[in-house]
């Protein structure tokens, strides 16, 4: 375990390096696809053509064009140019709990873009609101990465749901998330992140009411065919980005595990502590030629005890609940690695199919695909199906081009975001780490004193110089 902690450094850089070479890389944003059973095509599975999924599936024009607007900046200049213009903070505060055994919180948002009507808006929102708003948003940008949410229950077992800790944890935890979807430079024009800002409670409970969104209702096919495909050749740069996942997954459970181990152990100790005061000041109160050292050493046990309390009160605020969020954040990387493979698989699947369709119409064209058996019928046949296989290489043809820009824009969709992550991550470790070290400076630096002034009036106790003290007896 200890190796584990050893080996891990949230610093670095390597493992961004090749997003960063990146950067200049141009993505064609895809055409609309829909999947549907081809004809003559077993069990493969074919995509319609361009004028039918025109008719069958809505993306939101909206949409499209800010993910436009993002990919041409991050092309030009990154996320950096765009993040040095702050329009829009919002904070989440003042947890409030309702008959019914729910809690909502007040979300501000101040703002001076044009999108919004009003440049400030206060609402009150569940925990529910803020779980709706984040499916929705994964279903909008599926090949980003969308923040996670707390977990409902409290993963410490120090605390009650309902409690003044567990709120404040869970306010502070609702506010980040709510800030880094405000800060992402394509989900905080999401059409629903401005309902979930500025509508009245009852607006946004009929929103909510909505049927699904596209991604909800194709989430099952998609899966059935990934499951069914196999990916043959992910990119090693996004090979290396499953594996680091995987390999920082394991490095923030186990330092979890450490930590809690740790305090556990303190809380332990902080009872001994509390047992300890007590026991000197009754000492005191029966031995009157050592009150003066058994006060003392009451009082440094007092002062240690307080020191302790304060340092175990910010473990779960100020260390814990921020480590545990980037294990969370962790699956919604490995979520959107996944849909960026079945992108990829879904643009393989054409690309064969594809190959299937050419090579049978070399076997027509040549006469070897079909009999003799019924004369001229037979040639009027083949001339049909013939016709219909040039016809589905046609709208192949044009599928797989759609389909290996839908994939570019995935991927530059998704190295953004992780290059995005890996420079967040250093800065949060680097806040997270500084502050732990600092405050662990600060206990002991408190125990010190606490004990020195114990340790002065100790010395100078009588029994010390070796004065005689039989006549207290």
């Amino acid at each position: 375990m200890a190796d584990d902690i050893d080996a891990f450094n949230p610093f670095d850089d390597e493992n961004t390096d090749a997003a960063d070479e990146q950067n200049t890389a141009r993505a064609v944003l895809p055409d609309r696809m829909t999947k549907i059973y081809g004809e003559n095509t077993g069990n493969v599975f074919l995509w319609s053509t361009q004028e039918e999924a025109d008719k069958s599936i809505d993306f939101g024009e909206s949409e499209i064009e800010q993910s436009t607007v993002f990919l041409e900046s991050f092309r030009i200049g990154g996320y950096d140019e765009m993040a040095q213009v702050k329009d829009l903070h919002v904070t989440v505060d003042d947890p409030e709990k309702h008959i019914g055994s729910y809690v909502s919180y007040n979300v501000t948002t101040k703002t001076t873009r044009g999108q919004f009507d009003h440049p400030e808006y206060t609402v009150r929102r569940r925990y529910q609101d803020f779980l709706w708003l984040r499916q929705r948003l994964e279903e909008s940008y599926p090949t980003h990465i969308v923040p996670p949410l707390p977990e409902k229950k409290s993963f410490s077992k120090r605390f009650d749901r309902f409690s003044t800790e567990f709120l404040k944890l869970r306010q502070i935890a609702l506010n980040k998330f709510v800030s880094r979807i405000a800060d992402h430079p394509v989900m905080s024009f999401n059409d629903n992140f401005h309902v979930f800002l500025t509508a009245k409670t009852w607006e946004l409970t009929s929103v909510k009411k909505q049927s699904p969104g596209l991604m909800s209702r194709m989430s099952d096919s998609m899966r059935n065919m990934a499951s069914s495909w196999m990916l043959k050749n992910r990119e090693p740069e996004f090979q290396e980005m499953a594996e680091f996942t995987k390999t920082f997954r394991e490095k923030m459970v186990a330092l979890e595990s450490v930590s809690d181990k740790i305090a556990k152990d303190r809380f332990d100790l902080l009872e001994i502590y509390k047992e300890y005061i007590p026991i000197f000041n009754l000492w005191a109160d029966a031995e009157t030629k050592l009150v003066d050292p058994l006060h003392a050493m009451a009082n440094a046990f007092d002062s240690n005890s307080s020191s302790l309390k304060s340092l175990l009160k910010a473990q779960d605020p100020r260390f814990m609940e921020p480590l545990h969020e980037y294990v969370l954040y962790t699956d919604a990387i490995k979520s959107t690695l996944k849909h960026r493979d079945t992108i990829q698989m879904e643009y393989e699947v054409t690309l064969e199919e594809l190959s299937r369709k050419k090579t049978e119409k070399e076997e027509l064209e040549k006469g070897t695909g079909g009999g003799r058996w019924f004369g001229k019928e037979t040639d009027q046949s083949k001339q049909d199906k013939l016709e219909r296989v040039n016809t589905n290489i046609e709208e192949l043809s044009k599928l797989s081009e759609s389909g290996n820009d839908r994939l570019e824009c995935a991927n530059v969709d998704l190295k953004a975001d992780i290059e995005r992550w890996h420079k967040n991550k250093r800065t949060d470790f680097r806040d997270l780490l500084t502050e732990y070290s600092e405050r662990h400076v600060n206990y002991y630096e408190e125990c010190l004193t606490a004990w020195q002034e114990a340790l002065n009036i100790v010395s100078g106790n009588p029994l010390d110089r070796g004065e005689d003290l039989e006549d207290e007896a």
